[in-house]
């Protein structure tokens, strides 16, 4: 019941009280009272019950005006406004007022609270703690946002990935790691500028990948920027800021209006993937006229249905001499789709290392060469394959491998099989048990990607290596008085080799000039002209 319906109510029983009152007194009085006496005796009993409903009415609304700033109070907190009010109304009201006040001060406190966790989320969600830079969230969302402008509209995309940031930090400690990638940041935030003045993102996306998203920009002024960043990464390189042979790796590409994030993001991804597994500091991604670029997603499918279905298989380049003769053929994966697409190494390597097929395609290609050794006995093919070091580290890759060489019988030893230890950690538990199966079946073992003389000889005397194949950026570039220094390192490493044992040899070479100075030094290569898909 309301203090308004009370008082009506309490109004309501006074009147009445009054009227029977004054009923009961005139007829009680009518013999000793005149007439006009009994009248005014009405008027006083209707006057009395008058003031006694006005009093009601007043102490009503003095009731309610007493409850009127508690409920703005309520009604204001209900809006977002929390405020603590002292009590100036009937003294009836100040336990309820104070109660008031206390719940909404803890109410406050809890809802400063939240928004204090909130902010402290939103800083963590956007900001990258060490780096200051913006976080992975913010690069997407901006991405999300560019992609949705017109199908003309073009924008850019640099990824720089830091070179075994992980086993930096184990070797040199958190401390030295985190300063790397405050001077990267550093680089990074001074460089963007001169490429976009505004609505740029300059981000770290996750532990050793930075993301520079740059709206409005061609792909010739991209090309450029992402060489001159590659020449200032080499300079915190010199400042000895890393102990790897380099920073980092540097994927570039632009992307146009109404394309996916997917698809955008896929594709320079996969360009870095490229430049991680060859040795080129930097790399452009491009939409080639091959199709468009290959979703996650969809090289899963794509390298499951290819070895259900059997569309794989090698590609071989004659590494030769000087005086022409084939050491062996160096083997290649190719892979296609239903649609009759092909796809080298450079693209489904990366992929299937990411998509954890990896062992399935490097196993695939081991059966592939001992098939075509064996249909090729008389010729005498040897065929060199590369094996990723997450293959090696499966018992079951292992145990597979070597069920394929049993196979063959004494022809597994025309087979060649080389591994890629840059910035593998714990390299001779990783790849110790499949080195000690190849040494027993007489399989040659050799690592590949080599830009140095070998400094841990006993390493590789424990793993069985027989052959270094050169990286491709010592083999590159070799005519000219400016690869002289070059030129001499190949040779001492030549003359290593065979003061060890080992036998250098290099991929495929990047000219016809190439070429021939490598094998003048002793050094077998294949030539840059492509050679036809061998089933």
């Amino acid at each position: 019941m309301s203090i308004g319906s009370a008082t009506r109510r309490a109004g309501l029983a006074v009147a009445v009280g009054f009227a029977l009152s004054a009923v009961i007194n005139l007829w009680l009085l009518r013999a000793t009272l005149t007439a006009g006496q009994l009248g005014w005796l009405a008027l006083v009993h209707a006057l009395a019950a008058a003031a006694t409903l006005a009093a009601l009415v007043l102490l009503s609304r003095w009731w309610l005006r007493g409850g009127e700033p508690l409920m703005a109070q309520l009604d204001a907190a209900g809006q977002g406004r929390i405020t603590e009010r002292v009590q100036d109304g009937p003294v009836e009201w100040a336990p309820m007022s104070r109660a008031i006040n206390v719940a909404l001060t803890r109410i406050k406190a809890q809802l400063d609270d939240r928004d204090h966790r909130l902010g402290e989320l939103h800083a963590e969600l956007s900001v990258d703690p060490v780096t200051q830079l913006s976080a992975r969230a913010q690069f997407m969302d901006r991405l999300a946002t560019l992609l949705h402008e017109p199908a003309d509209a073009v924008g850019g995309i640099a990824l720089l990935r830091i070179d075994d940031l992980a086993g930096l930090n184990q070797r040199a400690g958190r401390e030295r790691a985190d300063e790397l990638l405050k001077q990267v940041a550093t680089l990074l935030r001074t460089r963007a500028p001169r490429l976009v003045d505004a609505g740029g993102v300059i981000a770290r996306l996750n532990g050793a990948d930075f993301g520079v998203l740059m709206p409005c920009v061609q792909a010739e002024a991209l090309n450029a920027w992402t060489r001159e960043l590659s020449e200032a990464l080499h300079g915190l390189k010199q400042r000895e800021l890393t102990d790897r042979p380099r920073v980092g790796w540097l994927a570039a590409g632009v992307f146009h209006g109404g394309e996916t994030i997917g698809a955008v993001m896929s594709r320079i991804d996969h360009a870095l993937q490229t430049g991680e597994g060859g040795d080129a500091p930097w790399m452009m991604a491009r939409v080639t006229r091959s199709g468009p670029a290959v979703s996650l997603a969809q090289w899963r499918s794509l390298i499951d249905e290819a070895l259900l279905t059997g569309r794989v298989d090698l590609q071989l380049s004659p590494v030769t001499t000087l005086d022409g003769i084939t050491t062996q053929q160096l083997a290649q994966v190719r892979l296609q789709n239903a649609e009759g697409r092909a796809f080298g190494a450079d693209e489904v390597l990366p992929s299937a290392l990411r998509t954890a097929r990896i062992a399935d395609i490097d196993l695939r290609v081991a059966e592939l060469a001992l098939a075509r050794i064996a249909g090729h006995e008389q010729a005498r093919e040897e065929i060199a394959i590369r094996v990723s070091a997450r293959s090696a580290e499966r018992p079951t890759f292992v145990s597979r491998f070597e069920e394929a060489l049993a196979g063959v019988g004494p022809l597994a030893q025309r087979l060649w099989v080389e591994f890629d230890i840059d910035g593998e950690r714990n390299v001779a538990s990783v790849l110790g048990p499949l080195t000690t199966m190849l040494q027993r079946r007489g399989v040659h073992i050799g690592l590949r990607r080599v830009v140095t003389p070998p400094e841990d000889l006993a390493l590789l005397r424990r793993l069985g290596v027989g052959y270094l194949r050169l990286g491709p950026a010592l083999g590159a570039d070799l005519a000219g008085d400016g690869s002289a220094g070059k030129r001499r390192l190949l040779q001492l490493m030549v003359e290593l080799g065979a003061a060890e044992g080992l036998r250098v040899l290099a991929g495929e070479a990047a000219s016809d000039s190439d070429a021939q100075l490598l094998r003048r030094v002793g050094i077998p290569c294949a030539s840059p002209a492509e050679s036809p898909p061998t089933r």
